[in-house]
């Protein structure tokens, strides 16, 4: 290592064409020539440094380092230059470069440098200028590259979960899962088809509750809560209903049915909570972007696992089937139960599409629902912000793209959970469910 040698006419030729005799051998006299081994390392990643390497024989590999792990990302040959930028400015070597085979390199710092003709630093200062021109060509490229196999893989991924759905829809095993799984009353159905087409009222929701003395005792149950905090027992189902609001009393009837589906088992529960926790979230986020209609984004936020659940259940059922119960998407199984339901199309869908915005660009999810699925995945995100994840631990790769649909560009996920969502939920703490109310305080501490 760093042992002079002599140079011959033709490599002098080759490394140096447009210069004279007498300069190259003056910059011979003053710079190094280092004769390296294969596993000789010739730049260590991490070091900085301002010199320049010129290889006159032989072959280097560069080695990218990546966490601990170290991958050859090119060979360079005789001709080639390595650290071209470390003449201008001091800079950390971003990899590290190893003899491949015996190699002669020749090494040029700032002080031999400044020590040539000026013709001959005119020289060094033309050919890093084509060859930063010339990386900068190969980074083009290579990013072009990268954004194809992109591109590609996004178009592969979509294309394999929209075919998941078609033969979902086609299995006939499914089906008979679904035909399996309790429905919903008929007055639920009924009502969140008029709300989808904006015929429904307080007055047409209370006249629905009264026919079923169990919702009766649920509205009545939870009026008179602690969570509403009225000094007087409340006994009369109208009063009730008035004090509850359209929005609210709407939300109850949705969630209660859906629950009273289910098996009263702790994993259901869960399930239900976190569904009703990112109905609250999905109500606030479109109130106050003013996209999507809130009661709309309240009833998909509310049945958005319910495939999730079939799942949970269908494992419960069926033990021996489990490791391909797994492999079903319960964003798919959940439209599908929906869509056999007869709820509105724009429900079942929302729901079937819900994850897409994980991984596909806006312009992959059909127009109808976009809005609604832009707000349940941000929905998700700010829930997960409140449960203290980090942003980069979320699915975040079309975040701006989606953000633009908000007209949120500004904000970064942690301001939209904090300074949109979090003040409209603190607005009507009190109605909040336990688990959502008791989130939301440790976030204002």
């Amino acid at each position: 290592m760093g042992k002079i040698v002599k140079k011959s006419r033709n490599e002098q030729h080759v490394q140096f064409n447009g210069l004279s005799e007498k300069e190259i051998h003056i910059l011979y006299s003053l710079a190094t020539v280092k004769k390296l081994q294969p596993g000789d390392i010739l730049i260590k990643a991490g070091d900085i440094d301002q010199t320049i390497y010129l290889i006159l024989n032989g072959k280097i590999r560069i080695m990218e380092v990546a966490g601990r792990q170290a991958k050859v990302a090119v060979f360079l040959h005789k001709g080639d230059w390595v650290g071209g930028f470390g003449l201008v400015t001091k800079i950390q070597r971003t990899a590290s470069v190893v003899a491949a085979e015996p190699s002669s390199i020749m090494t040029v710092n700032k002080k031999t440098l400044d020590a040539l003709e000026e013709k001959t630093q005119l020289f060094f200062f033309k050919r890093l200028n084509a060859l930063a021109i010339q990386r900068i060509c190969q980074l083009e490229e290579r990013e072009k590259k990268l954004a194809d196999k992109n591109i590609k893989l996004i178009k592969d991924i979509y294309r394999e979960r929209t075919q998941g759905i078609t033969g979902l829809q086609n299995s006939e095993m499914v089906r008979n899962i679904l035909k399996k799984i309790p429905k919903l009353p008929i007055f639920v159905t009924t009502l969140a088809n008029n709300l989808m087409d904006g015929r429904i009222s307080s007055r047409e929701i209370a006249e629905q509750i009264k026919k079923d003395p169990s919702l009766v005792g649920i509205v009545l149950k939870t009026i008179n809560s602690a969570h509403y905090g009225f000094q007087k027992k409340i006994s009369d189902i109208n009063h009730a209903i008035v004090l509850f609001g359209f929005n609210e009393l709407y939300q109850l009837v949705i969630a209660e049915s859906l629950r009273l589906t289910m098996p009263n088992i702790p994993s259901f529960q869960k399930l239900h909570s976190h569904c009703v926790n990112i109905s609250h979230i999905s109500f606030a986020l479109s109130q106050e972007t003013r996209v999507g209609k809130p009661v709309q984004l309240s009833t998909i936020g509310l049945m958005h696992d319910l495939g999730r659940i079939v799942i949970l259940l269908l494992k419960k059922q069926n033990p021996k089937l489990a490791m391909f119960i797994d492999s079903l998407d319960q964003s798919q199984i959940g439209g599908l139960l929906l869509k056999s339901w007869n709820l509105p199309d724009v429900i079942w869908k929302s729901i079937e599409f819900q994850l897409f915005p994980e991984f596909v660009h806006p312009t992959n999810i059909p127009a109808e629902i976009l809005d609604n699925t832009t707000i349940l995945y941000f929905s998700h995100l700010c829930y997960d912000i409140y449960r203290n994840k980090l942003e980069h631990e979320l699915h975040t790769t079309f975040l701006d793209e989606y953000k633009q649909l908000l007209n949120l560009e500004k904000y970064s996920v942690v301001d939209i959970a904090y300074r949109l969502v979090l003040p409209n939920l603190n607005k009507k703490i009190n109605s909040l469910p336990m688990s959502l109310k008791q989130l939301i305080v440790k976030q204002t501490k």
